[in-house]
C-alpha cells in the first residue's frame, strides 16, 4: 500500500480528505469506514439479494379444496333424488360408516365433534337411556351398589345380578 501524505504515524489512524483542497478531514475509525468502501447512495448493500421463496401452494390448495367440497352431487334415496354438496354427502357417509361400526369412522367422527364443539353424549341422552333395558339398568345398579359398599367383605359368594336375573344354569340345573 502506498504511503498517504495525510496519514498520522503515531497511532496508526489515517485521515483522508475527500478532495485534496478540502479543509475538513475525514477520520477513519470504528463506525467510520474509508470513503472508498462506504455504501454509495442509490446502490444496494446486497446487490444479489436474498433468494426468493417459491410461492406457497396453500392458497391454491385451499381454494381447490373449498371448490371440491361445494360441488353439487345428486344422490338417490329410494325413488327420490336429492342434490347435496360433496361436504354434506361426505358427512352423511362418515356417519353411516360410524353406524356400521367402522373404528376409523368413529375416531374421525369424535374428532370432528370435538373440533366443532358438539357434545354427542348429552344430545343423545334419551336415546341412550331408551337403549338401556330395565334388566340392564338393574345389573348396573347392583354393580354400583357393590362398588359403593363400605362394609367388610362377606363370606358368601358375590352377587352378580339381582336374583330375578340370575341364570338357572349356575345351580347345576338344566
Amino acid at each position: 500500500m502506498a504511503s498517504n501524505p495525510s496519514s498520522n504515524g503515531h497511532n496508526g489512524q489515517k485521515t483522508v480528505s475527500a478532495t485534496p483542497a478540502s479543509a475538513e478531514e475525514y477520520k477513519v475509525g470504528p463506525g467510520r469506514p474509508p470513503r472508498e468502501y462506504m455504501f454509495k447512495k442509490g446502490q444496494s448493500g446486497n446487490p444479489t439479494g436474498a433468494k426468493r421463496k417459491p410461492p406457497s401452494l396453500l392458497p391454491d390448495l385451499k381454494r381447490l379444496f373449498e371448490q371440491a367440497l361445494s360441488e353439487k352431487v345428486t344422490l338417490r334415496q329410494g325413488e327420490k333424488e336429492r342434490t347435496l354438496t360433496m361436504a354434506e354427502a361426505g358427512i352423511k357417509q362418515l356417519v353411516a360408516q360410524f353406524a356400521r361400526g367402522d373404528r376409523h369412522a368413529r375416531r374421525d367422527l369424535f374428532a370432528y365433534a370435538e373440533m366443532l364443539g358438539i357434545d354427542l353424549i348429552t344430545s343423545h341422552r334419551t336415546a341412550i337411556e331408551e337403549a338401556l333395558a330395565a334388566d340392564h339398568q338393574a345389573i348396573l345398579d347392583a354393580y354400583v351398589a357393590r362398588q359403593t359398599q363400605v362394609t367388610a367383605p362377606s363370606k358368601h359368594s358375590p352377587v352378580i345380578a339381582p336374583p330375578e336375573l340370575l341364570d338357572d344354569d349356575i345351580n347345576g340345573q338344566g
